[in-house]
């Protein structure tokens, strides 16, 4: 695992496109960013991106789950982040903890979700390429006491 500051943390500020007229986001742009989070985590922590992964290697990490509780509203202009932890790693599948908080620390949305990774030719789940496996378990054990005594998601 490369430096990556601990949790991974992803730094936005909410744009007006991603609002409704009131100034306040629009509820399906949170799951863009938990997925945009996600595909930055995989990039910077497990060392390869979406597309190499996927051009290159042949496998493919579809989303198979997806949950998002929302707490308090994120409005036009606010910067927040989003912080990326591992709640499990299996043969096949990642389930990823996400918390969304405004610039005072407020949690603002959580989020789980499971991605797969598959052979594309064959749309099957196939084992976590053990580079892949190993870099995301060192940031997994890094991470664990962030995730203790909390429930999904």
């Amino acid at each position: 695992m490369s430096a990556q500051p601990i949790p991974y943390t992803i730094r936005r500020t909410v744009r007006w496109g991603e609002c409704d007229p009131a100034g306040i986001v629009y509820t399906p742009r949170f799951l863009d960013w938990v997925l945009e989070a996600a595909e930055s985590f995989f990039a910077d922590v497990a060392g390869v991106d979406w597309f190499h992964l996927n051009q290159r290697d042949g496998l493919g990490s579809p989303s198979v789950s997806t949950q998002i509780d929302f707490h308090k509203p994120i409005k036009h202009g606010e910067p927040f982040t989003i912080e990326v932890l591992v709640r499990r790693l299996s043969r096949s599948t990642i389930t990823y903890a996400m918390r969304g908080r405004n610039q005072a620390g407020e949690l603002c949305f959580s989020a789980a979700l499971v991605s797969c990774i598959i052979d594309n030719a064959r749309m099957k789940s196939v084992s976590i390429p053990e580079p892949i496996r190993a870099r995301i378990t060192e940031y997994q054990a890094a991470t664990a006491a962030l995730l203790e005594g909390e429930t999904r998601p």
